[in-house]
């Protein structure tokens, strides 16, 4: 869905969302780096491409919002 198409109140909510879990993300890759090595770096990789999208998807936001309120 195109986020033109998204309420106000929906483009707010996905900011939210997406600020949630890209905090939920790093405190998961900070366990990774104090806990053990087996396995960690193929998750710390691919948490790091979620928070890449995740920051993608809130900068389309917050643009859409400042387009829509200058």
């Amino acid at each position: 869905m195109q986020c033109a198409n998204l309420s106000d109140d929906e483009l707010w909510r996905g900011i939210s969302l997406n600020t949630e879990a890209i905090s939920d993300l790093i405190h998961q890759m900070y366990a990774l780096k104090t806990g053990s090595k087996a396995g960690a770096r193929t998750n710390r990789v691919a948490n790091t491409q979620t928070i890449n999208a995740l920051e993608r998807q809130y900068q389309i936001y917050t643009a859409e919002l400042r387009r829509r309120y200058p």
